[in-house]
């Protein structure tokens, strides 16, 4: 416990930031709006060699990294702003933004009035420097009234392919929410070094007073 609160104390889930490095105006309103985030994962593929030593088992060894999907919660304004984001980014792969329907404060006499494109209209597809973006994921700390970051991961070539479903129901009326599932090549992190932090330059995992060297990191103690 002291050394917890020599530090900054302990880490809480409700703070933290998205952002999405995509030009064509400010995401303020998906920023805020981000209801539920997740850090990605860390995952190695593996396969086993056998033989190595006499006794002993199968070895498993690492040779691939693996990125997995994120899948990212928004809360939806009046104006579904949020939804319409996604959805415009989700159109930019296939460049299919072409073909919507774009209105002025219509009626619902208007949108039902409205006939929809012609079935010979084609999607195709845009290349990935056309609709892929870097998104940011940062875990924050909220100290003394500033939000201090920790942690941040880059998702690298990242693009929305699955929008789901958006429950509309009667009875007890909830926020509007949308979730989005996320491609990504892969992702790079970036640590923010604060007071009471034990990961830095030269960072020895093994805490025993000693000066780190490639030999204590790598072999151990």
């Amino acid at each position: 416990m002291a050394q917890i609160g020599a530090g900054r104390g302990m880490s809480l889930t409700t703070t933290y930031d998205v952002k999405f490095g995509r030009g064509g105006g400010t995401d303020k309103a998906i920023n805020l709006m981000c209801d539920e985030a997740q850090l990605p994962n860390v995952q190695a593929a593996t396969a086993q060699m056998a033989g190595r030593y006499l006794g002993e088992g199968p070895f498993q060894y690492p040779h691939t990294r693996l990125f997995t999907d994120v899948s990212l919660g928004f809360l939806c304004d009046a104006d579904l702003n949020q939804l319409k984001y996604f959805h415009q980014w989700y159109g930019d792969i296939f460049d299919s933004n072409a073909s919507d329907v774009n209105l002025d404060n219509a009626t619902m006499e208007t949108i039902y009035g409205t006939a929809p494109r012609s079935r010979d209209r084609t999607n195709r597809l845009n290349y990935p420097k056309n609709y892929t973006a870097t998104a940011y994921i940062t875990k924050i700390e909220n100290q003394g009234g500033k939000d201090i970051p920790s942690i941040t991961y880059l998702l690298e070539g990242c693009y929305p392919y699955a929008i789901d479903a958006v429950p509309l129901s009667y009875g007890s009326s909830q926020v509007t929410r949308v979730n989005v599932n996320f491609h990504y090549v892969r992702h790079s992190v970036i640590h923010n070094k604060t007071k009471g932090s034990l990961v830095g330059t030269g960072y020895n995992p093994y805490n025993d007073g000693r000066t780190p060297t490639g030999a204590s990191l790598g072999t151990g103690p």
